[in-house]
């Protein structure tokens, strides 16, 4: 198919709207001839003329085509000539634009246009195969000889994902990229020098549709972008008030959607979004709000992306490493020889400061190994075969660890506990002597010298166990004045030990004739085992998630017993995670994870004391290592989920982010279903347009809105069928593109399309 001939009688495209003062009429279409392989068309006023220019790629020339508005007094810029080679059919083409172009030499995939380095003149950023990023730095002589580029990324190959914007207000324009691992920032300094990007790591895939708009109205600019995680969802990323961006807020939508745009904000009403559903091409209009209540029970998590997924889980541990009384984090990362500290500021946790440390760290744990207030940090390189102790200095610093050599063999993992509840913590650590492998508890030699020598309180043999363990826990389910570890080990049932009490320098395997602990236990995950009274008898139980189910066991002398059960919602839901949330210091709920489904299932007590599954909630898929709960200074408990390369934290009471749907519309057009909208106020009287398009049926329909209603303005196809053409067709949505823009340099605002091989602009009468 090919367009033959473009629809041009302005008539067609003229309505008054009933109420309004001003009508809203379109002339056009005016013409500019390109070629086939166009996209990414930017509007900047490239030239400081006060007009607006256009610049966009053109694959078929592998340049960055510059197209110069002029007035119609005959002031237009000096370009250079195109030369044009005609089919049969006449060319027309005559809108007020020159062109000119900047060679790139291979395929691009997106362009963005702005003042990049602070001189005053548009700079463009792209992304390509070849150079993931390049950046042209244009002269006050309009010359485009200085570049910049970026490789240590892949890019990613659509359109959507590179812009340019002062994110914090300094006056100062970034350069935003997001690609299928992270959002990178790019900052130029005073003197408009180029500086390292910031990396906001993403979860999901195939990320797009880049928006920057300042949702919470703190006069900062947040981070939006659509991943698919299970389901598709928009992403929120608030900008930090010192600085970075916060966590992933996942908004599911219910069926996918192929883009959002921001509608202009109302100065009286939340911003509000339009979305185009993928498969109807209908219209959904939704608020992202910050609900008020902290009565209401939070199950969305705020997701906090690490660093790349790497072929070794991640290993984490809290504690108050700055002394403030807020539990801190510490992830270390295992694909690098760093650790990453996520100071807690209030109920949100502070931009992550990373720290170089030992490679392949494989277990890492907190506690208070010295009489300080702030706690300590102890780590397990398995590769290295080291263990060693850091603090967090007084310049903010974790301190790289000091070596603790304990001469027990090849430190495994390990875990700290109050053996002797004196109020400090031992350390207890597997290690591996030639496929043997030995539990030892030690602690420093002088608990007010920090980083004084170590010593070795106990050690046991772990007879039989012939596979390396994954993890080591420290359980409260053992009798009063007792206090006991539990060994995770792959394809085997744990082990546990305890004290006695009375004996608190020694450690006593226990339960291990259980048939429970050798078969409902076997190959259990760390995430899957709580502890907590759920009985109310005063005494912790040990609850394990299985498929379908989590069962609390108690221990009884030297025996675990099965005490209750509660059934997830479908037989087949694998229970990653138990949490419990507790009213009047009693367990009133319960909260799975369900690895497969990717959802949170609420569970509550009934009447008769049965937990019953009440509802879910969609939340995004991570590959559970573990849990815990953070109490926090309301009495509520706040939990952290750890995954291999991002962790959650879910809030108990927390001002709750939701969508709320404003409204929705779908054309009476037949066969007709919106591939692209574009929003905007036309004539200014407060009241926004669309200009929809089905690329398809390459139909146009313009909408206005009266209140929160839409109706449909005009209609009409944008190009008629040639039957006799044989050549080149375009792409598979035509017209692939919409801008709005002053295009004619009136100061109204006119619309056009990236359309086959030309552009199309229809002015605004």
């Amino acid at each position: 198919m090919k367009l033959n001939r473009y629809i041009s009688c302005a008539c067609i495209l003229v309505c008054t709207r009933l109420l309004a003062a001003e009508p809203v009429s379109f002339a056009g279409p005016e013409v500019i001839k390109l070629d086939w392989a166009t996209r990414a068309l930017n509007v900047s006023d490239m030239n400081r003329d006060g007009l607006n220019d256009l610049a966009l790629i053109n694959q078929d020339t592998a340049k960055i085509e510059l197209l110069y508005q002029h007035s119609d007094d005959g002031g237009s810029p000096r370009t250079k000539k195109r030369l044009s080679q005609n089919r049969w059919e006449p060319v027309l083409e005559d809108a007020h634009f020159d062109a000119d172009g900047v060679a790139v030499g291979f395929p691009v995939f997106d362009l963005a246009v702005g003042d990049l380095n602070g001189d005053g003149h548009p700079d463009m950023a792209y992304t390509s195969r070849e150079a993931p990023l390049t950046l042209r730095y244009q002269s006050k002589t309009a010359r485009w000889s200085e570049v910049s580029e970026f490789d240590n990324f892949q890019a990613l190959g659509w359109t959507g994902t590179v812009q340019i914007k002062d994110l914090d207000l300094d006056g100062r324009a970034e350069l935003i990229v997001i690609a299928a691992d992270a959002v990178r920032v790019f900052k130029h300094d005073a003197d408009g020098v180029l500086q390292e990007p910031s990396l906001f790591y993403v979860t999901g895939e195939n990320p797009y549709n880049l928006l920057l708009e300042d949702i919470n109205e703190d006069g900062l600019v947040d981070i939006l972008y659509i991943a698919a995680n299970g389901k598709q969802s928009l992403v929120l990323r608030e900008q930090l008030s010192g600085g970075g961006f916060g966590p992933e807020r996942r908004f599911v939508f219910d069926r996918p959607v192929r883009e959002v745009n921001a509608l202009p904000r109302s100065k009286k009403a939340p911003l509000e979004f339009c979305a185009v559903d993928s498969r109807t091409g209908s219209l959904e209009f939704f608020t992202l709000q910050r609900e008020n209540s902290s009565k209401a029970l939070n199950l969305q998590p705020e997701i906090y992306p690490i660093f790349k997924k790497g072929r070794i889980a991640a290993s984490y541990t809290q504690g108050d490493f700055d002394g403030d009384g807020d539990f801190d984090l510490v992830v270390a990362n295992p694909s690098e020889a760093e650790v990453v500290l996520f100071l807690k500021e209030g109920q949100r946790y502070a931009a992550p400061k990373h720290f170089p440390s030992f490679s392949s760290i494989s277990s890492i744990v907190s506690g208070r190994f010295y009489d300080q207030k702030a706690s300590q940090l102890v780590m397990v390189s398995a590769e290295e075969k080291t263990v060693g102790e850091s603090v967090l200095g007084e310049r903010g610093r974790l301190i790289f660890p000091k070596v603790l050599d304990f001469k027990a063999g090849d430190p495994v993992v390990c875990e700290a506990l109050d053996l002797d509840r004196d109020g400090f913590d031992e350390l207890a650590i597997v290690s591996e002597v030639q496929g043997d492998y030995t539990l030892s508890v030690v602690r420093p030699l002088d608990r007010k010298q920090v980083r004084s020598g170590w010593e070795i309180l106990l050690s046991l043999d772990l007879e039989g166990v012939k596979r390396k363990p994954t993890s080591i826990r420290s359980v409260d389910v053992f009798a009063e004045g007792s206090t006991g570890l539990m060994i995770f080990i792959p394809r085997e049932a744990p082990l546990f030990f305890a004290s006695k009490p009375g004996q608190s320098d020694q450690l006593f395997e226990v339960a291990k004739e259980s048939a429970i602990r050798q078969n409902l236990l076997k190959d259990s995950q760390p995430s899957q085992v709580s502890f907590f009274d759920v009985t109310g008898n005063g005494q912790n139980e040990l609850i394990v998630g299985r498929k379908g189910y989590a069962r609390a066991l108690a221990l009884v002398e030297d025996d675990f017993v099965m005490v209750d059960q509660f059934n997830a919602r479908q037989g087949e839901d694998e229970v990653s995670a138990v949490v419990p949330l507790f009213d009047s210091g009693a367990v009133s709920q319960l909260i799975f994870y369900i690895s497969g489904a990717n959802e949170f299932q609420l569970l509550e007590r009934g009447d008769d004391e049965v937990f019953r599954y009440a509802r879910s909630e969609t939340v995004g898929q991570i590959n559970l290592s573990g849990w815990s709960n953070l109490k926090s200074d309301r009495g509520a408990s706040d939990s952290i989920f750890y995954g291999d390369s991002q962790f959650w934290y879910l809030p108990a009471e927390a001002q709750r982010w939701s969508k709320s749907t404003q409204g929705s519309y779908e054309t009476e057009l037949e066969d007709v279903h919106y591939t692209d909208v574009q929003v905007t106020d036309f004539n200014a009287d407060g009241a926004l347009e669309i200009v929809a398009v089905d690329g398809q049926k390459h139909v146009v329909e313009v909408l206005s809105r009266d209140g929160r209603d839409w109706s449909s303005l005009m209609y009409w196809e944008v190009f008629e069928q040639n039957m006799h053409y044989q050549g080149r067709t375009g792409g598979k949505l035509e017209p692939r593109q919409t801008v709005i823009a002053d295009l004619t340099g009136d100061g109204r605002l006119d619309f056009a399309f990236l359309i086959h091989d030309r552009i199309l602009f229809y002015p605004q009468d």
